[in-house]
């Protein structure tokens, strides 16, 4: 039991992250799994897709309770992005055993992630700048396919190629075109890349790059966490939220940028 105390812990730290912010299914869990657990970039994203889809249903269930998921606009977020993520999945996972170069493969995985996280960085400087829009929730529901299936369709391919994309790619484009609260934003995005990342993560099981045991225990780690994030969740406020959040992110490409150096 002593030594799986270090793994406990560190689900506990990411699952506390993920659960109020959304972030740290893909840029946060993939670092962790590479430098602390000696995985190669495929495993990581396999291993993260699976702890992923554990974590978020303790985290969408809380946020259900809470009244940020909204069942209708989600399902709707979630059939523009499914197909691209399933494509992407099962492409990187033939792609890994045909490609006779798996170091370029892993790099483009990694410059992936890296851009990905650039453009998230860019939809939240846009949204901190520009004042709310006031959109009655009919008009939120009626005009939402339009303005989120390119965006919709590149945020499933990320998530599925690479294993990032909750906090980072879709809770900004929830934000920019989606037009959401910031809690409202993590707990639909918790909800969606739930069920996207399930959907990525038996393509890459099939390909036999998941380690199941890791996944299970951070994911056991991840649960001790849930009853203090409620609470942050109730006291936080939407402004300390978002930056907190745009910090996590900013960190990201750091983190990640240095990987392809």
């Amino acid at each position: 039991m002593m030594l799986l105390i270090p793994e406990l812990a560190i689900g506990a730290i990411v699952g506390l992250i993920i659960s109020t912010t959304g972030v740290g299914g893909g840029v946060i869990v993939l670092p962790i799994l590479t430098y602390f657990f000696g995985l190669d970039a495929l495993a990581s994203v396999a291993t993260a897709n699976l702890l992923s889809m554990l974590m978020k249903i303790s985290s969408s269930y809380m946020h259900f309770r809470m009244g940020n998921i909204p069942l209708r606009q989600s399902l709707i977020i979630l059939l523009i992005m499914i197909p691209g993520t399933v494509f992407a999945s099962y492409g990187v996972t033939m792609l890994s055993h045909l490609s006779h170069n798996r170091l370029q493969l892993e790099w483009g995985i990694n410059l992936l992630v890296l851009l990905a996280i650039l453009f998230s960085l860019y939809l939240f400087y846009r949204r901190i700048r520009q004042p709310k829009l006031h959109i009655d929730q009919s008009q939120r529901q009626s005009g939402l396919i339009k303005p989120l299936l390119l965006p919709g369709t590149g945020a499933g391919l990320v998530l599925g190629a690479t294993g990032v994309g909750g906090g980072v790619v879709v809770l900004p484009l929830l934000l920019r075109y989606g037009q959401m609260s910031i809690k409202q934003a993590v707990g639909v995005s918790l909800f969606i890349t739930m069920m996207l990342s399930g959907s990525s993560a038996f393509a890459y099981a099939y390909g036999g790059h998941t380690d199941w045991k890791l996944a299970l225990v951070l994911f056991v780690g991840s649960l001790l966490a849930i009853p203090f994030a409620r609470y942050l969740i109730k006291h936080m406020s939407d402004k300390v939220l978002q930056h907190a959040t745009l910090f996590l992110i900013l960190g990201s490409a750091v983190l990640m940028g240095s990987r392809l150096v």
